[in-house]
């Protein structure tokens, strides 16, 4: 259905000067383009409220055009920073790859450097986090497959893994220390390793890391994030040791099933731990990390927390507590959660990253983004926060002891801001309170009249003395919050009341825009030396008394335009209802320069809009007003604009205008319309587990011979081989060992213990007999299982061979065994008899990770399955001599083992718009025990596991999906039963349609003829 949206232009130059006065201020003694104070970050000497994003770059696979979508509609909600981690993983699948310099190929989800660029011309500044261990739910925290081969522990001083991490650290640091802010770049902090505890080995390590992000030109301030919200103190500046230049802490406060109570240690940690620091949190939480099976499967499982834990009233409460105990530099993790695609996941996770955050993991901003467009508008333009200083907190400022309120104080110029939220953060009772505030005028009590109210988990941020505007207006108190203020110049205001009024024209006129939730109510004094003129709505009152103008008023549906003039100066005041204010925007205008994008170091022009879906650039060129932006349904705008402009652009097209009332011009832009999505049909089908067969020709594979291992921690259990496939090379993705042995005849089990990662699992055969399967789950990462020989399975005196299909759910963090746990079979013996095993061939992804034919998407792309080895995943494979087959109801698998389905579709989607659609499965009974692999024009997107779940929507990505050419979509479909399984349904969904600016061009990934030559001929192998 399309919606009837209004949005109002205003367009505003803020030719206004900050109110600052002088303050010490720390630096690295490197340069003076940041630095910083016990209570904020400046950035070219102006306070600077960091409000940031986390994003990673690898996690939107494909076409890295869409880096831009992204980082857009952060910018558009509020946002001036993003943080991002570099994967050390998917840049070194060797330790010599590229000579030591490392994978960063152009064009791929590998160019950092162009993540950087994208970041820069939307104008977002960057923190950056290279490691090396990242942690971040992907395989190995970040480390490389073969990190873990090495001799001794991680992260320390180990020699062995200082040898493995300085390449990557040195070519990583080299590209960061080039994009600098010094350097024209956006990155202006740099942190080092990840949620770390100082110890002596660790601080040699640490320092080892400083070190070298100095000797390679990285002079902006280094920072840590610390575990437990900053209580710890590790490597602060304002402790003894090896220490960086700003310590923050990460927090993800929220309950994992309920809401819970805000946490109120943050600023008492900030001062015992660094006091000289402003208080920086480097991760709190957006949404948080759902593992195999938490909740009942459907979606992607994170709707639990995106509508629920983590929504708009979470990000309401939790982030303005948060600002209340003083932090100014606060990156939310995760904002785009984005996708664990092909083998970059790590066990804890599954596919989906969605996260709950703002924008979820098909690239839509949620109501989330609403929320943080109001919060992060207001931090944007007060910057007397930045400077306040923590008075008191509790309940003794109210009237009701339910709710409880902050007072922060800017000590140089009076400043106040009162963070007011329910005393139980968890409460959703409606409660009235009157507020005790300190003034100019000194100490009085508001409203005058009426209340404030919070309606259940409601946070207010409220105001006093706070000076905004040209004109340096006053406003004494404010018991509705602010979104923004700009000002506006040269204006033509058609207007009765200012024809009536104003006997002289005025050059400036300063706009501020209240909200509150609708019904409640709100009242604003104002502080003039004279009694001013002023107009209002017939639902609006006022008085002025004392040199005080106090309004009162409701905050009905829309909004309500209050007039003020003083003198020479005019004061609009825009009170929105918060569902309206919710379709407000403030883009950038932007100035000339490096950083002309950048709001107060480029540029201090903006735009007000209401009602696009997404705002994302604004320029005023003569006589035009040009936006660019998205919509979701038809919208009617209206705007004001200066008096020589009369025309209007949206996404390059001119839309004809009309006069309204009060000077006001209108143009409606339309909605899209409805789109078809394609059906999914015409299967072809290859079985894909040939190495099953007795007779099968294993000679390609690697020989498993090694005997010794450096993954001391879990040593070897039975056997006389190590079967680790990290030490033969292969680091994700399906694992197949082929075990040979001549039998005796006296043999009666086979005894196996497999290390796959939570909720992995293994199936295993006899001489193409099945013998059974084995499964972990959330908990459980390896299992032990003797498997009985069948009566006439033996081929006595000849060769037989025991197969192990592996799933491999990815490598561990360092959370869990220190990051050193293998992956593939820890004991295997023979029972009954003599006889051992005399040969172990294993196979995983194509030529390892270091001789991947497909090295454009990468090692971690493919796993070791017959139909991924000979490229039938990819577009272009010849199918036409495959079985028709389906894989779902009806067909399948009919026992244990593994088909690949192959059909195609068009996605013929105009241009201007944005379609992004998902997979769907319907989940087959849960009893059912069966894996697929989903593969979009060669690229794995994601696994589906029945049993255990929670996802059954998966993202077809935009930038992999072909709107000019066929699309083919690939499975691989294993049952763990004898019985076989197949899928209850499959379809392709939308999660909406949207006209928009964003070009798509089709993403030229190699297609398999040009990879044929790499790969082993294909043969035709009968469906399972």
């Amino acid at each position: 259905m399309l919606l009837s949206l209004y949005a109002i232009l205003l367009f505003a130059v803020s030719t206004c000067s900050a109110r600052y006065s002088w303050t010490k201020r720390n630096s690295t003694g490197l340069t003076d383009a940041v630095t910083w104070d016990s209570h904020s970050l400046f950035i070219h000497g102006q306070r600077i409220f960091i409000l940031s994003a986390e994003v990673h770059p690898w996690r939107l696979p494909g076409n890295p055009d869409l880096w831009g979508d992204v980082l857009q509609k952060i910018k558009s909600n509020g946002f001036n920073t993003i943080s991002f981690y570099v994967n050390w993983a998917v840049h070194y699948p060797t330790p010599t790859t590229n000579g030591g310099q490392g994978d960063f190929q152009e064009g791929t989800y590998r160019d950092i450097q162009r993540f950087i660029d994208e970041a820069k011309k939307v104008g977002l500044w960057m923190i950056a986090r290279p490691g090396p261990y990242i942690n971040g739910e992907t395989t190995g925290g970040g480390f490389p497959g073969w990190v873990g081969n090495i001799a001794g522990s991680l992260r320390t001083d180990n020699p062995n893994y200082q040898e493995a991490w300085t390449p990557y650290m040195t070519s990583i640091s080299l590209l960061i220390a080039k994009n600098q802010i010094t350097n024209g770049g956006p990155i202006i902090l740099v942190q080092a390793e990840n949620e770390f505890s100082a110890s002596a080995d660790h601080n040699i390590y640490m320092q080892a890391i400083i070190d070298l992000y100095r000797a390679n030109g990285i002079v902006v301030p280094i920072t840590h994030n610390d575990q437990h919200a900053g209580q710890a103190g590790n490597f602060s500046p304002d402790r003894p040791g090896t220490h960086v230049d700003i310590y923050c802490g990460d927090s993800y406060p929220q309950g994992a099933n309920s809401w819970a109570q805000v946490q109120a240690i943050y600023y008492s940690a900030h001062v015992a731990n660094a006091p000289s620091n402003p208080l920086c949190l480097a991760e709190f939480g957006g949404g948080f990390l759902l593992g195999w099976g938490a909740v009942p499967r459907g979606g992607t499982g994170y709707e639990k927390y995106s509508v629920n834990l983590t929504n708009a009233d979470y990000e309401n409460v939790f982030y303005k507590d948060a600002y209340s105990q003083t932090a100014t530099i606060f990156n939310i993790y995760m904002l785009f959660g984005g996708t664990n695609w092909g083998q970059t996941v790590e066990p804890t996770v599954y596919s989906s990253y969605d996260y709950g955050g703002g924008i979820n993991e098909n690239r839509i901003a949620t109501p989330k983004m609403n929320e943080m467009r109001l919060q992060g508008l207001f931090l944007r333009v007060s910057r007397d926060l930045l400077g306040a200083t923590l008075i008191a907190k509790g309940t003794n400022y109210t009237s009701s002891k339910l709710i409880h309120a902050a007072e922060l104080r800017n000590l140089d110029n009076g400043a106040g801001f009162y963070i007011t939220r329910q005393n139980a953060s968890t409460s959703t009772a409606l409660t009235t309170t009157r507020l005790t505030i300190d003034t100019s005028i000194g100490r009085i009590v508001v409203p005058k009249s009426g209340s404030i109210t919070f309606d259940g988990r409601e946070s207010k941020i409220l105001v006093t003395d706070y000076v905004f505007g040209c004109s340096e207006t006053r406003i004494l108190y404010s018991t509705a919050e602010i979104m923004t203020w700009t000002t506006q110049v040269s204006a033509s205001l058609d207007i009765v009341w200012v024809l009536t009024h104003l006997s002289h024209s005025l050059e400036e006129v300063d706009y501020i825009v209240f909200y509150g939730p609708p019904g409640q109510t709100g009242e604003t004094a104002f502080r003039f030396t004279s009694a001013p003129v002023i107009s209002t709505p017939s639902s609006v009152s006022s008085d002025f008394i004392n040199g005080t103008l106090t309004i009162s008023y409701s905050f009905l549906s829309g909004s309500q335009f209050i007039t003020i003039q003083n003198n020479q100066s005019m004061v609009v005041a825009i009170v929105l209802d918060k569902v309206t204010a919710n379709t407000w925007h403030a883009p950038v205008i932007s100035g000339e320069g490096d950083f002309g994008q950048f709001f107060s170091i480029g540029t201090n022009k903006s735009i007000l809009v209401a009602g696009p879906y997404v705002v994302r650039t604004a320029e005023i060129t003569g006589n035009m007003v040009a936006l660019t932006g998205d919509l979701n349904g038809t919208t009617t705008v209206e705007f004001l604009a200066p008096s020589n402009v009369n025309s209007l652009t949206w996404n390059g097209v001119p839309a004809s205008l009309s006069n309204t009332q009060c000077g006001f011009f209108s143009s409606q832009l339309d909605g899209a319309s409805g789109i078809t999505l394609p059906t999914l049909s015409n299967w072809k089908v290859l079985g894909s587990l040939p190495e099953i067969d007795l007779a099968f020709n294993d000679t390609s594979f690697v020989t498993a011979d090694l005997t010794a291992t450096n993954y001391t921690n879990l040593p070897v259990l039975a056997g006389d081989r190590v079967l680790y496939s990290q030490q033969y090379g292969f680091y994700g993705g399906n694992l197949i060992f082929r075990g040979h042995f001549n039998a005796s005849g006296l043999e009666t089990a086979i005894v196996t213990t497999v290390q796959y990662g939570f909720a992995g699992g293994y199936s295993a055969w006899l001489n193409g007999i099945f013998l059974g399967s084995s499964q972990g789950d959330a908990t459980v990462s390896s299992t032990t299982n003797r498997w009985l020989i069948p009566e006439n399975t033996l081929q006595v005196g000849r060769d037989n061979v025991f197969v192990i299909l592996q799933d491999h759910t990815g490598i561990v963090e360092t959370s869990t065994n220190g990051g050193k746990e293998p992956r593939g079979i820890r004991g295997f013996s023979i029972e009954g008899g003599s006889s051992n095993f005399t040969l172990w061939k294993l196979q995983g992804n194509l030529g390892g990770a270091a001789n991947t034919p497909d090295t454009f998407r990468g090692y971690l792309n493919e796993g070791g399955l017959y139909a991924e080895r000979i490229g039938a995943h990819l577009p272009g494979f010849p199918d036409s001599s495959w079985a028709d087959g389906s894989p779902l109801a009806g067909g399948g698998v009919s026992h244990a083992g593994v088909n690949f389905y192959r059909t195609t579709f068009d996605w013929n989607v105009p241009d201007g718009l944005d379609l992004p659609i998902r997979l769907s499965f319907t989940p087959s009974a849960i009893s059912s025990n069966f894996r697929v692999q989903i593969y979009l024009n060669g690229w794995q997107i994601g696994k589906y596991t029945n049993n255990i779940g929670p996802q059954t929507l998966f993202v077809l990505p935009a930038g992999i999906l072909r709107r000019k050419s066929i699309n083919t979509l690939a499975l691989s479909l294993w049952s763990l039963d004898a019985a076989g399984a197949s899928i209850a349904n499959l379809e392709i969904v939308s999660d909406g349609i949207f006209s928009t600016s964003l070009a798509f061009n089709d993403y030229v990934s190699p297609d398999y003829t040009a990879q044929q030559h790499l790969r082993p001929a294909p043969e035709i192998v009968e469906a399972m």
